[in-house]
């Protein structure tokens, strides 16, 4: 069986000089699960989800995913003991690469230790986003769960369209007609500015996912606050990183910074939900200019006025009509050239995962102590801010390549970032 390579795969794929184009995810249970029930529900949902199991084939003719032949569990689940450090050793794990022309798309890791599971997944972010894996991950608890009181598993699974073109056959005639006018990209951000990562060998570079989880005391606080001052908080999560980059970066003369924040298409669907898993991510780029503020409740304001207004022109589809031309009508080892050679990636930027439902992803007889998930890890120079949220606890990661001196950076600026964040909550508007 082959699975035509959609145009977010490709992206995806090319991306790889960039950061290692997987979703990472740990969940840590405060039990036990049963081992070879969830074995089987992972078993039933990659055979479901056959993209999972296949290899990416691409060469002078159209890119494709190829099923592996003779495929079993076993190849990417496994359990295992560890003596110390569970936490330490997940995040190795994921830390990996999965080769997606040799092996299959996914990798899970049982982790017992002291009486408690940590279960840690590597995605290939070629067959899905951070939106679809959260749908994956909850149709694994439901198996299971179907599966522990005595079913078969066997439950739907949104298997429809994977391409990105559904975006547009949602659109009425005229709005399709306008937003396939948008060959460009809106306010791209032509200066090169970037975190000073350390000018090292590659020896001296490793993989890390440097965390800062926010408590759900603290969450509620700052949802409460968001909501008086009337900002949302994404648009306090863009202040306060912009606040904290401006004194990390350098900037010439004249410039100004831009970030980058990921859009998910999926707001141009009906219920917001795609037709089946897929990548469907694109971005706005967000510049507050040089006068950002004397503090973050002036920067959020500013923020909520950037992305409102980019939120209110098909924000996310600029720049798509043209590259889905690029990918259709050129072998695809040319475009992979071009757009790799041509294609600014952002050296900076932000990708909020949202919320992961407490409920969808519940197991039977266990509860779901924290989970999060985190997109790519980049390479120099190149830094993504990313958060997700489960159970009003908030984890925001960096995950890059670096030396040890870009990792304590990295920590510093999610440290000077939890400080807006609680200047946010202690500070008054100002009377007017």
């Amino acid at each position: 069986m082959t699975i035509t390579a959609e145009m977010w795969d490709k992206m995806q794929h090319i991306m790889a000089r960039y950061n290692d184009h997987m979703i990472h995810i740990i969940a840590k249970f405060d039990g036990q699960a049963d081992a070879p029930i969830l074995k089987k529900a992972f078993d039933i949902a990659i055979n479901k989800v056959k993209i999972l199991k296949s290899v990416f084939v691409w060469g002078l003719s159209k890119p494709q995913w190829r099923e592996i032949e003779n495929f079993t569990i076993d190849d990417v689940f496994t359990t295992l003991e560890v003596a110390k450090d569970p936490d330490a050793y997940a995040e190795s794990k994921v830390l990996g690469i999965i080769k997606e022309s040799k092996e299959a798309q996914i990798k899970v890791w049982l982790i017992r230790h002291g009486g408690k599971d940590t279960l840690a997944m590597l995605l290939n972010h070629m067959c899905f986003d951070g939106a679809d894996a959260k749908i994956f991950m909850y149709y694994v608890a439901g198996v299971y769960n179907d599966l522990k009181k005595g079913g078969d598993g066997e439950i739907p699974l949104k298997q429809g369209s994977r391409s990105a073109w559904q975006i547009y056959k949602s659109l009425a005639p005229a709005q399709y007609d306008e937003a396939m006018k948008l060959i460009s990209y809106s306010k791209k951000q032509k200066a090169k500015i970037a975190y000073p990562f350390s000018k090292s060998s590659g020896k001296e570079r490793f993989p890390k996912i440097n965390k800062l989880v926010l408590s759900q005391e603290m969450f509620l606080k700052l949802k409460k606050k968001t909501k008086e001052v009337g900002v949302s908080l994404n648009d306090l999560v863009l202040a306060a990183f912009y606040r904290v980059t401006l004194k990390m970066v350098q900037l010439e003369e004249g410039q100004t910074l831009g970030i980058p924040n990921m859009v998910d298409l999926r707001r141009y669907l009906p219920n917001g939900e795609s037709q089946g898993l897929c990548n469907l991510t694109s971005m706005v780029v967000s510049n507050l200019g040089n006068e950002i503020g004397a503090d973050i409740l002036e920067t959020v304001q500013k923020a909520k006025m950037s992305m409102d207004e980019l939120k209110g022109y098909y924000p996310g589809l600029h720049g798509l009509p043209l590259l889905k031309k690029v990918l259709d009508i050129l072998p695809y080892p040319i475009a992979w050239f071009l757009i790799g050679t041509f294609f600014k990636n952002p050296l900076i930027g932000i990708s909020n995962i949202g919320l992961i439902d407490n409920k969808e992803f519940g197991f039977d007889g266990l509860t779901v102590e924290d989970v999060y998930m985190t997109g790519s890890v980049k390479y120099s120079p190149y830094m993504q801010l990313a958060l997700s949220t489960f159970n009003n606890i908030m984890t925001h990661t960096v995950a890059v390549y670096g030396t040890e001196k870009d990792h304590k950076m990295f920590q510093k600026m999610l440290e000077l970032y939890l400080s807006e964040l609680e200047s946010f909550i202690k500070t008054k508007p100002a009377q007017k």
